[in-house]
């Protein structure tokens, strides 16, 4: 008798990589943020780098100049190992909020994790490297280069 398991189990992967991939490609930046629900929320620090108005990098996760189009739209993050893991964190979709700064928006930003932020960003239990764009992002109208000033900031994030 001849098993179908090898069968089986490339289509199981290929169910796989295909869920993995619309995961991937459907990071929404769209909240309500009139029902903001607080709860859910952890601590973390955020930095920003590249240039102040600018898309961040693809780099890690392979995706280079793509993340100034859509879906990104450079509302992109980089990630300390927690949230790289190594790879497998590259597409995961996070609310990031600021609101411990004057400068704060208070709203939260849907940012997708695009890069690894090594060395230093690994001192933090949580690190999100911003894009300049999506840190100045979680500012009050007309306060982003005032936020991005301040360079390391606290904020809090769900997934």
């Amino acid at each position: 008798m001849v098993s179908n398991f090898p069968k089986k189990k490339n289509i199981l992967i290929f169910i796989y990589i295909v869920l993995d991939l619309v995961n991937f490609y459907s990071c929404q930046s769209f909240i309500n943020i009139s029902n903001l629900d607080a709860t859910g929320f952890s601590s973390a620090v955020a930095t920003w780098y590249g240039d102040p108005t600018g898309a961040g990098s693809g780099g890690a996760c392979g995706l280079e100049d793509d993340v100034a189009k859509t879906p990104y739209n450079t509302m992109i993050t980089a990630g300390n190992q927690v949230l790289f893991k190594h790879g497998l964190g590259c597409g995961a979709c996070y609310q990031v909020l600021c609101n411990q700064n004057e400068e704060c928006s208070q709203n939260p930003i849907t940012v997708t994790l695009t890069d690894e932020c090594p060395g230093t960003c690994n001192d933090d239990p949580i690190h999100f490297d911003l894009s300049g764009n999506a840190f100045g992002a979680m500012a009050k109208y007309g306060q982003a280069d005032q936020l991005r000033n301040l360079g390391r900031i606290d904020i809090y994030y769900k997934r």
